[in-house]
């Protein structure tokens, strides 16, 4: 899978969820909110880890 159907498949479940929690108006008036948390959700999951780094606690 690309990045950019992995972030494509972010955004729609975000937005399938606020759908479902705040209705389609809502929904559409997040909409740059939702698109930025998708970017940073895909970030997070292309992210490289060193595999010396200890977990934080």
């Amino acid at each position: 899978m690309n990045d950019s159907n992995s972030l494509t498949q972010i955004y729609d479940e975000l937005r399938r969820r606020a759908v479902a929690q705040f209705g389609a108006a809502r929904a559409a008036e997040l909409e740059s909110f939702l698109r930025a948390a998708a970017e940073q959700v895909s970030d997070v999951n292309r992210a490289d880890v060193h595999p010396d780094l200890e977990p934080l606690r």
